[in-house]
């Protein structure tokens, strides 16, 4: 039998007073049913003892034995349990209502578009439930589930592991080699932001005479040391929420919080021999400490790579392996637990221990972060907001608590965090980041959250900290993850991010200027298509081509997004990425062998596949290219008859890119081999749909380019509306007319067709129907259409078939011509004009 009166940090068993006489439920035995409750209590496997304690077998009874419970009790019974009293209904109610809140807060937040990460609605959840109980009473059903008298809380243990397992994940994920690799700015901001509150607020107390201090020095470290800290793993999800973790302030933000915890960390290490009874005490806790991240570090993890190298290449993890590492993560807890130290602490070394990304750290994240996240840790949250005194909220807020000690503790809380926010921001702005990205940056880095709630629960267990100073520190807490993110949303706006202030457009330029170009690459199969596709549209030395090759990779197992800049024309055989070492290498030979005067570099993007688009238009933007040519989400086969990959995520991404980019874009949806020079040594045929418009123009801007070359022939379709007449009317028919001027006067000429490269052809149309008909009769007349995204947009050319269109990505005409239907298996690029050029 095991007692069950005891505390732990975070939700393990509610107190039992000594000398009570409890049992299952509030309910007191009657006299005359002594012996019959105790029999009772023995059949459900639990006894009373002397002093009046309840004591319980374990493991414990999980559940009821269903209608016939009754019977096998005793028809006498007077102990009949109602079924959210055993313990696996019971942590079955407690998620399921949990879940239910906490997601209908988040829904809520989303719908009204206020910027909230997850993890608040998760304690607002908690909180609403506080409310819930302090407003039902003693007595209510509510309180019974989720406030067990005398028993194990079992959903706030587990929610205690799912926080252990959320400290694991935090030191799998984090890199600690990117300190080395951030910038100026961002590790002096880091650094900054621990050590100046930490300093300032030192000197405060010290100057303060010890009658005037109504904190303890132990409780005034804890808190100031805390509230310093900017937790790296917590500023990760937060950016994560609120989508900012692949902007350039989301970067800067990932690696000065990296530094930031690193130092922090360091600086409580630094005050475990400090805060204890005897120096010697403290020191020999200390080496305990020191003895097992050696340990983790000279063992765990050259068994890590071991593995690793053992394992075949393309294969998952077995489950032996991540059963294994779950049992040290629950030894090193006990461990850190027994030196009477912070338990996820002993995780987060563990975890830091284990590489991170494929194939230990990514499948470590993929299996246990979504179920720990959604279903485990809101209930240590749950749990932590059960635990807070509501009647000391007002005295806080309004700052006339008639305790002291509350008041201190609202004042010290308050003025780290002008300290905090006042640093981090003046620092960036030093080094010429903008007031408006400094204040954001410099709100980010005061946000408070999950870890930080933690150790205040893990002190509160060790009696560190008094319940009201507790609940303040909570409350503190709510307030800042509830109104910094929606600060942040008011002050950042992502729609201004990717904003151009020039024109990076193909109709702009001059037709022998320097075309710069990103070729973005997902799959293997998309290699061949974009080499193809250069190598068609490239010139010659006077006219020149520089591409910028980006591999897109998911970001597995890490929280910080990379861009990796290879540098195709520097590497050698075999010294590229082994992430992109294909793609490397196939650019690297069409560079050498094919066409050594185009200017190829390439990079490798790893970021989560919700973001990409963000670091597409980031690269556009800074090396100040026209065109960004992406690949069509579908594959086809190699004989171009069927498809074998249709990838959602990538049609996303396309979408996203079309909405921000800085410059403009090009779909290519290859079906068939764009240059066939080699093969037939035929002229490779290219035709251009053009019914008007600015995508229409930049499409037909890019097919004069191929054009120049000698092994190219471009036919330009025009087609007009029956009985409208052909003179310009508006400023676009003007603009269509300037550039179709030069190929209507080499028409109007009488210029042999076979003695010019390009043909201009106009044609009338009546409908849809006709413009069907007329791209039939054409299929397998040429090797790759180019038209305009919005081609034949409220035109009669698409009356009729607009609503047919599949993929509005492509628009109607470039839908129809890459449709399963079109008779020819033909490539097609979609061209959309860059959309939008800021004001100077």
């Amino acid at each position: 039998m095991e007692m069950g009166n005891a505390t732990d940090m975070g939700g393990g068993m509610p107190e039992i007073m000594p000398g009570t006489n409890v049992m299952a439920g509030d309910m007191m035995p009657p006299p005359q049913a002594d012996v019959q409750w105790i029999f009772d209590l023995a059949w459900l496997g639990e006894g009373i003892k002397a002093d009046g304690s309840i004591c319980e077998e374990h493991p414990p009874k999980l559940s009821s034995e269903g209608v016939w419970e009754k019977f096998l009790l005793n028809e006498r019974s007077t102990l009949l349990l109602s079924p959210w009293q055993y313990r696996l209904p019971n942590l079955e109610c407690v998620i399921v209502i949990v879940f239910f809140l906490w997601q209908l807060l988040d829904i809520l937040f989303k719908k009204f578009g206020i910027s909230v990460p997850k993890f608040t609605s998760m304690m607002l959840a908690g909180l609403l439930l506080n409310v819930i109980i302090t407003i039902s009473g003693d007595k209510s059903i509510m309180k019974q589930i989720l406030l067990p008298s005398n028993r194990i809380d079992v959903p706030g243990c587990l929610g205690s592991f799912g926080f252990m397992i959320f400290w694991f994940l935090k030191g799998v994920k984090m890199d600690v080699k990117r300190i080395f690799k951030a910038e100026a700015k961002a590790r002096i901001t880091g650094v900054a932001a621990v050590t100046f509150p930490i300093l300032v607020g030192s000197m405060l107390y010290k100057f303060k005479s010890a009658k005037n201090r109504p904190l303890s020095a132990n409780s005034y470290d804890l808190l100031l040391l805390m509230e310093s800290l900017t937790s790296f793993s917590g500023i990760a999800r937060l950016l994560r929420d609120l989508g900012m973790n692949h902007s350039s302030i989301g970067r800067i933000a990932l690696s000065a919080a990296l530094v930031s915890d690193m130092v922090g960390l360091l600086f409580l290490l630094g005050n475990v021999p400090l805060t204890a009874e005897k120096l010697i005490f403290g020191l020999g806790t200390l080496v305990e400490m020191s003895f097992f991240i050696v340990i983790v570090f000279t063992v765990v993890r050259p068994l890590m790579f071991k593995l690793i190298r053992r394992k075949r290449e393309g294969r998952p993890i077995e489950d032996i392996y991540i059963y294994g590492i779950l049992v040290l993560l629950c030894l090193a807890c006990m461990y850190w637990n027994n030196i009477q130290q912070f338990p996820a602490l002993g995780a987060f070394f563990l975890g830091l221990a284990i590489p991170n990304g494929p194939p230990i750290g990514s499948a470590l994240v993929e299996r246990l972060e979504s179920f720990n996240f959604g279903i485990i840790l809101p209930l240590f949250l749950t749990t932590s907001m059960l635990r807070t005194d509501l009647s000391v909220w007002k005295g806080s807020l309004t700052f006339f608590s008639s305790n002291d000690q509350q008041f201190a503790v609202a004042s010290l809380v308050l003025l780290i965090f002008l300290l905090k926010i006042s640093v981090s921001m003046i620092v960036p702005y030093l080094y010429k980041m903008p007031l408006r990205d400094s204040v954001v940056l410099a709100l980010i880095m005061s946000h408070k959250g999950i870890v930080e709630l933690s150790f205040y629960m893990f002190s509160f267990g060790l009696q560190l900290l008094t319940r009201e100073t507790f609940s303040v520190l909570v409350m503190s807490i709510v307030l800042n993850s509830l109104l910094i993110p929606m600060a942040i949303g008011f002050l950042y706006d992502p729609s201004k991010q990717f904003l151009c202030y020039q024109k990076r457009n193909l109709s702009s330029m001059k037709n022998t200027g320097e075309l710069k170009t990103l070729v973005c690459i997902h799959r293997p199969d998309h290699i061949s298509s974009m080499i193809n596709l250069l190598e068609a549209s490239y010139q010659s030395e006077e006219c020149p081509l520089t591409c910028y090759v980006l591999h897109l990779v998911e970001l597995q197992g890490q929280d910080v997004p990379t861009l990796i800049s290879h540098k195709v024309q520097k590497l050698g055989i075999g010294t590229g990425s082994k992430l992109s070492e294909n793609v490397i290498l196939s650019f690297e030979h069409f560079n050498r062998y094919v066409c050594s005067s185009i200017s190829i570099d390439t990079f490798t993007c790893i970021a989560n596949k919700n973001h990409m688009q963000d670091d597409i238009c980031w690269l556009a933007l800074d090396k100040a290219v026209t065109l960004i040519i992406l690949p069509f989400h579908r594959t086809w086969s190699l004989d171009r008859t069927s498809i074998i990959a249709d990838s959602e995520m990538t049609r996303f991404l396309n979408f996203n890119v079309l909405k921000q980019a800085p410059c403009s874009v090009g779909i290519l949806v290859e079906r068939h081999l764009v240059n066939k020079k080699q093969e037939t040594q035929q002229n490779t045929k290219v035709c251009v749909i053009f019914v008007g418009g600015k995508d229409d123009r930049e499409a037909l801007a890019f097919a004069k380019r191929m054009a120049r070359q000698e092994n190219v022939t471009l036919t330009v379709l025009r087609l007009l509306a029956t009985g409208k007449s052909k003179e310009a009317t508006g400023w676009d028919q003007m603009l269509d007319t300037v550039e179709l001027r030069e190929l209507m006067r080499s028409n109007d000429s009488g210029m042999l067709k076979e003695e010019s490269s390009t043909i201009y052809l106009e044609q009338e149309i009546l409908d849809g129907a006709d413009t069907s008909m007329l791209l039939r009769s054409m299929a397998f007349d040429f090797d790759l259409f180019i038209v305009g995204r919005t081609c034949g947009e409220n035109h009669e050319a698409t009356r009729g078939i607009e609503n047919w269109c599949e993929f509005e990505e492509l628009g109607v005409i470039g839908d129809f011509l890459a449709s399963p239907d079109f008779p020819s298996k033909t490539s097609v690029l979609v061209v959309q004009q860059q959309r939008t050029v800021a004001n100077n």
